[in-house]
């Protein structure tokens, strides 16, 4: 499992306070587990993250090539046991795990080895599809740019699709909420649906948490659904409604964004030149700010050119909009008719621009 750079990705989407979940994660470790194991030559420790929560929790000695320590655990919660290119995924199930991290082997509980066999052959597949994306990647920086990236698109859908049906036979088992938390986000609604079963054990587990949240979010933003209307104040302080705008004919594009925001501000272009290629035909856009700092928030909306209304309750990811929409991360944005219903929803990038290609014939 290589977990580090989407560990740290969502922490950071999902403004994670590290120090307040270590914290936690200490008062409820109160059972313990005995892990033992053998480690590549050179090593001189091994890590153990502690993947319901987001960091790690211990460095472990190695010596001649092995490790042997018991951690203070939370039952039955999820950790990782390696190094910042491998950690082999295990549930604290209290039953005593060896690991063998050269031939990627464990020694343990039944649903422990399920696991490791879970993970082997994801991995296995991620590192295929790993060497065809660097070839696309290649491909696009040579200049074949719309080709390449319509086979990135392509790519990445097969891959989730296999990774989706390699899991399936562990659907009865705890296995897939070590799996679930990190595919979900590039998972469609009709791919997270099937997932969230009422009584299924791995439903119950804490890491499935933020999962759940998303897919609950994906329902909001579905195609056909109405508009969910929301009040805030605008850039001069005056009380507006979505409802202003939205249903009243023509298409709008409800903006989810923040100044503070990285990913959105280099979005923003993007939108901006679509802005300005459709709004005569009667395109608009309704900017919701994310922001806390109405300073910030004003001077972003200047110096990027956002020249459509913008809407703000200055509450951070308390944002009305967070649970009306299910944003639990920016940028996003949803796609409304002229009856104020929902046609599509996250259009970044080359996808807004094709959206509206269709909508408006050029």
């Amino acid at each position: 499992m290589n977990v580090f750079d989407n560990m740290f990705d969502m922490m950071r989407k999902m403004m994670s306070v590290l120090v307040m979940l270590l914290v936690a994660g200490m008062a409820q470790a109160q059972d313990k587990m005995h892990l033992t194991g053998i480690c590549p030559e050179g090593k001189d420790s091994v890590l153990v993250v502690d993947l319901s929560h987001g960091f790690i929790m211990a460095k472990i000695p190695v010596r001649e090539g092995k490790f042997d320590t018991t951690l203070p655990v939370e039952k039955d919660g999820l950790y990782g046991v390696g190094g910042r290119e491998y950690l082999v995924p295990f549930f604290a199930d209290l039953v005593p795990l060896d690991i063998d991290l050269v031939a990627r082997k464990v020694k343990g509980s039944s649903l422990n080895e399920m696991t490791m066999k879970c993970d082997l052959a994801l991995d296995s597949l991620d590192r295929v599809f790993k060497g065809k994306m660097e070839d696309l990647i290649k491909l696009e920086e040579e200049g074949d740019t719309k080709f390449a990236r319509q086979q990135m698109a392509d790519l990445k859908a097969v891959r989730v699709a296999r990774r989706i049906e390699m899991l399936k036979p562990y659907a009865g088992t705890m296995v897939p909420a070590a799996f679930l938390p990190d595919m979900f986000m590039e998972m469609s609604y009709d791919q997270v649906k099937p997932w969230l079963v009422d009584g299924a054990p791995y439903m119950s587990h804490p890491r499935m948490n933020v999962a759940i949240q998303y897919a609950k979010g994906l329902e909001k933003k579905q195609p056909g659904r109405l508009f969910t209307d929301l009040a805030m104040r605008n850039l001069k302080g005056g009380l507006c409604h979505l409802s202003d705008w939205c249903g009243k004919g023509n298409y709008v594009l409800v903006d989810f964004w923040a100044s503070w925001c990285g990913p959105c501000r280099k979005e923003m272009p993007n939108v901006v030149e679509n802005y300005v290629k459709y709004h005569k035909d009667g395109f608009e856009i309704v900017g919701v700010s994310f922001d806390q700092s109405e300073a910030q928030w004003k001077a972003a909306v200047e110096k990027m050119g956002m020249d459509w209304p913008q809407i703000s309750d200055l509450k951070g990811w308390e944002c009305a909009a967070s649970d009306a929409y299910g944003v639990i991360a920016i940028p996003s944005n949803v796609l409304l008719d002229g009856k104020g219903c929902i046609v599509a929803y996250d259009l970044r990038g080359e996808r807004l621009g094709e959206q509206l290609k269709a909508i408006y014939g050029y």
